[in-house]
């Protein structure tokens, strides 16, 4: 009877492996249908000519303040860097907040990103109207993925971000529109903060983001199981993964409350009207974070749920800042011309 139960078990196991394993054919073919959507663009040439600014010239364009926030909910200061053009006002004025990513910092946004040149060269084209920037440290020394630490009341980056930093946001410009966007870790963290709190933002991006939490290590399809399992920490010696299950919990349906893929479905579809979202990644981001794959997940997530969305692809290009410092011309333009409402 027991070997009986055993042998039925793994053969249970092998089926559900091999049905829901990732094969080649079957990735081809959900790349191909995502592809056709309307929404979705595939962009070959990413070349753009930095080299006719200064750095002389960008810099005396703006006001650059970094600052430290001492925040209630953890246990560190906060840096950020508040970036604003000279000479206009700020009360109405739109703020994009932007998230870097794993053992990143804010300053790779001006660094590797190029996000000044890219807004200048946009600005002097009359292809964007003005706005500001803000652009915080993570945290935890760049390895926060700007959330609540599980069962750790010293850890709570989400807090604090939805807190004294959108404060600080609203102090400059009160009646301004608001976007949140960020690279890998931060374009999760920007997803999730954002459909968490999606009243309060007109514009949500992720630049090769993990939007697909389970996916970075297991198919989508044991997203079906998922709620129901649990990781103990001692299985990893990978510090990532390690610092994974401090962060979000060793409970599978804790982390899925954490995913941004599982938090669209739940959402009631009115709470995305009037809403915005953008995603990007290089068509080579596939290993070891599954990043395309989790750019296809999504995609076809806000797809089945006719939610306003612009997709990029871009040919060649990876997991870099040096893709970031391309793509960021793109959502600056997507971001001018939705909360202005540009045909």
């Amino acid at each position: 009877m027991i070997i009986s139960l055993f042998v039925t078990v793994v053969f249970l196991c092998l089926l559900f492996y091999f049905i829901t394993y990732p094969y080649k054919f079957k990735f081809a073919r959900k790349l191909k249908r995502v592809l056709s959507y309307e929404e979705v663009q595939y962009n070959k040439e990413t070349e753009l000519d930095l080299t006719s600014l200064s750095k002389e010239e960008v810099y005396d364009n703006f006001n650059i303040q970094r600052k430290s926030i001492k925040s209630v909910h953890v246990k560190e200061m906060m840096k950020v860097i508040i970036v604003t053009p000279k000479n206009v006002e700020l009360k109405e004025i739109p703020c994009l907040i932007l998230l870097h990513g794993i053992r990143d910092s804010s300053e790779d946004w001006l660094e590797r990103g190029k996000l000044l040149e890219n807004y200048l060269i946009l600005k002097k084209s009359n292809s964007i109207n003005d706005m500001m920037f803000i652009l915080p440290d993570s945290g935890y020394a760049g390895e926060s993925w700007y959330t609540n630490f599980y069962e750790d009341s010293n850890f709570k980056y989400e807090d604090y971000i939805m807190d004294e930093l959108y404060n600080e946001v609203k102090k400059i410009t009160p009646n301004g529109k608001l976007g949140i966007a960020g690279f890998s870790m931060g374009g999760y963290a920007a997803y999730k903060i954002g459909l968490k709190n999606i009243g309060k933002f007109n514009v949500i991006g992720s630049f090769s983001g993990a939007v697909s939490l389970i996916r970075m290590s297991v198919n989508r399809r044991v997203m079906r199981i998922m709620k129901y399992i649990y990781i103990p920490r001692f299985l990893f010696n990978d510090l990532d993964k390690t610092n994974f299950i401090r962060i979000f919990s060793p409970w599978g349906w804790r982390i899925l409350k954490q995913d941004p893929y599982s938090i669209i479905k739940v959402m009631d579809k009115e709470e995305f009207n009037g809403k915005n979202f953008y995603l990007s990644v290089g068509a080579e981001d596939k290993k070891p974070y599954l990043m395309l794959q989790q750019w296809i997940d999504i995609v076809g997530r806000l797809k089945k749920y006719n939610i306003n969305f612009k997709g990029y692809i871009y040919k060649n290009e990876y997991h870099t800042w040096e893709f970031i410092s391309k793509d960021i011309y793109c959502f600056l333009k997507y971001f001018n011309k939705t909360i202005n409402k540009i045909d």
